[in-house]
């Protein structure tokens, strides 16, 4: 996945409050500093389409796999302009050199305010996705510091 983060005019997205399917795969994985983050955004198998109900789930473990429960991460969305891409490196970078607490404060298109989930350590959300295109999405969590950055493409229905 590629990950960059941009602000354009507002969309059409929500963010959900239902219960989630309870297992999906796992998709990205992130090891920084002991810490490892999955990343799972269903529906799999298939693109994403406007309007699709979309699931964002992120397991955080310490680096013996012990789920990290009682956390607080945050993840946003933000739709990416023509032409851009996410640099996951170019996020980590700038979150962490302090230049990136600006994308933290900034209105965004979407906070998608995670919850744990069922099980411990999984955080999660769902949202609806907006028009076409491709959107950047951040996860950051501050104590202890992980920051990640993909990238999801929405078709048309």
């Amino acid at each position: 996945m590629v990950l960059s983060l941009a602000i354009l005019a507002p969309l059409k997205v929500s963010a959900i409050s239902q219960s989630l399917p309870t297992l999906l795969p796992w998709g990205d994985r992130v090891v920084r500093d002991g810490i490892e983050l999955q990343v799972a955004v269903a529906p799999q198998g298939r693109a994403l389409k406007e309007r699709d109900r979309v699931t964002f789930r992120f397991r955080i473990a310490d680096e013996a796999g012990r789920p990290m429960p009682g956390l607080q991460p945050s993840a946003w969305l933000e739709p990416l302009a023509p032409g851009q891409s996410v640099d996951p490196t170019a996020c980590v970078r700038e979150m962490e050199t302090g230049s990136g607490w600006k994308l933290v404060k900034a209105p965004v298109l979407l906070d998608l305010e995670l919850r744990e989930g069922e099980r411990p350590g999984t955080y999660e959300a769902l949202a609806r996705m907006g028009r076409p295109g491709r959107y950047g999405v951040a996860f950051f969590l501050g104590s202890p510091r992980l920051v990640h950055c993909f990238e999801v493409e929405v078709q048309g229905s």
